[in-house]
């Protein structure tokens, strides 16, 4: 059988497994019922037997047409003026008039553009002509041109897999260092490194570096009813952020050596490239001033103007200055499909809390921690979050299945402070990505780039994610809870 064929089975197999199975007590039949389609979209998630956003399709589709079974209780069925119909399709679509969802999708825009006026290009060109000249420094160079791009772009895939990559795979070569070779040790297994776990850090320190960070602050206000601002995200995770991208480089350098030490060459490769891109172009300077605008907004002024908001202004103004056209909006596929798959998500992720799995998952969890001291549960919770990483190969299904689970557990222990625990939780989905090969979207790619070999990759993996998971809770956490 087609392997095509074993992806499309194994979420529907799950899905009435699960159904067929008595509901736990404690749970309402439908609400297991309800958990059972989640389930199978879930595993669809990581299968893939159609793209994510079409399985966030199947899946408030499934749920709607069976409503009357699997979303609402006999009680709420029983009211003379309820109408299941019109009651089904307005829950279906609650994720699309979510804001969070279209301030990711508005990130997603301002990646356009930068590839279509080469901004993006040109700033990581001008800072490893700056600061290439020694390895270490190169290495600074790559990790501080993603912090750049990161605050505008939801996509790390899109960021660093697409405008960073492109640009530091052409150094290897300068210096005969070969992928899925011993030479790669020369320069190119230290240059890759540092590439993927900068973008890891960075999808943690901003709300809009990575879609499903914008996801789990959602799903808080929707399960706990907290909200969490760009701003508040960005002063929550900055001491942890700033440890980590300063120690990136460093800590590559030590654990992962590279034999050439001075990268002379690179500096003149970076400016002939630079000198091939011509003149700073009209359309870059105006995108640099748009974004600076959102970013100003966004940190200064989320009181009198909704983040979402910005995004859709500053969009728009892209439009009007023509720094992008209506037909690169409308053909970038990546920003509609995370729009859906998110969308369809939030309304999922709030039937879940609706029937009352979040809550019964939530209170036997919290039963099992019972007589722990808050601080210690958290840290328990959080590793825990981070750690079962090793079973996803998506960030977004991780965040879908499991972060409304561990939520509910932290805010049945008395003492935790929700908020706080909740942006300690979610600070952790960035820098998970740095775990296995798998574990983010621009891993494969520089795992398959044949610079560090696998044996390599998975131990720095753990040591990186154990380093990673170390600084946010025993610099994060006391600077969140009591700072």
């Amino acid at each position: 059988m087609k392997p095509s064929v074993w992806r499309a089975i194994v979420p529907i197999a799950l899905t009435i497994l699960i159904a067929l199975c008595p509901a736990p007590a404690g749970l309402e039949t439908y609400a297991w019922y309800c958990f059972a389609i989640f389930a199978g979209v879930i595993m669809g998630l990581v299968l893939e037997p159609l793209p994510s956003g079409a399985m966030g399709f199947v899946g408030i589709a499934v749920v709607a047409t069976l409503a009357r079974w699997v979303l609402f209780s006999p009680a709420e069925l029983a009211k003379p003026d309820f109408k299941v119909t019109s009651a089904a399709i307005n829950w279906a679509l609650t994720g699309f008039g979510n804001s969070t969802v279209w301030l990711v999708f508005s990130a997603f825009m301002f990646a356009v553009g930068y590839e279509k006026t080469g901004l993006g290009r040109r700033i990581a060109l001008l800072l490893v002509r700056a600061m290439g000249r020694r390895t270490l420094t190169l290495g600074y160079a790559i990790a501080f041109a993603d912090l750049i791009l990161a605050p505008f772009t939801a996509s790390n895939s899109a960021r660093s897999g697409a405008t960073i990559f492109p640009i530091i795979q052409n150094i290897p070569p300068l210096y005969d260092s070969k992928p899925f070779d011993p030479s790669s040790r020369r320069i190119g297994g230290f240059i890759m490194w540092v590439a993927l776990a900068a973008t890891c850090v960075t999808s943690t320190l901003f709300l809009t570096a990575l879609a499903p960070n914008v996801l789990a602050v959602e799903l808080t206000r929707k399960i706990a009813k907290v909200d969490i601002t760009w701003g508040q995200w960005f002063m929550g995770l900055l001491p942890v952020g700033v440890i980590l991208i300063l120690a990136v480089p460093a800590l590559t350098y030590w654990l992962y050596r590279p034999e050439v030490k001075e990268a002379a060459e690179v500096p003149a490769w970076a400016a002939k490239e630079l000198s091939a891109m011509g003149r700073t172009k009209r359309n870059e300077i105006v995108l640099g001033l748009l974004v600076s605008l959102a970013l100003v907004l966004w940190v200064f002024f989320s009181e009198w103007i909704e983040p979402a908001t910005v995004g859709i202004l500053v969009t728009v103004l892209m439009l009007v200055l023509k720094v992008v056209t209506w037909n690169d909006l409308i053909g970038n596929k990546t920003a509609w499909n995370v729009l859906i798959l998110l969308a369809t998500m939030v309304s999922l992720a709030g039937a879940m809390t609706k029937v009352g799995v979040v809550g019964w998952v939530a209170k036997n969890v919290a039963g099992s921690l019972k007589g722990v001291s808050p601080t210690v549960a958290v840290c328990v919770l959080v590793a825990v979050f981070f750690v079962i990483h090793y079973m996803f190969a998506s960030i977004t299904a991780h965040t879908t299945a499991v972060f409304p689970v561990f939520l509910a557990a932290g805010m049945g222990i008395a003492g935790v402070p929700v908020a706080k625990f909740a942006l300690l939780l979610a600070g952790s989905l960035g820098i998970m990505g740095i775990i296995s090969p798998y574990a983010t979207g621009p891993g494969p790619i520089y795992y398959g780039a044949g610079y560090i070999p696998a044996k390599d990759f998975w131990r720095l993996g753990l040591i990186f994610g154990a380093i990673f998971l170390g600084v946010l809770l025993l610099v994060g956490m006391p600077w969140m809870f009591f700072v």
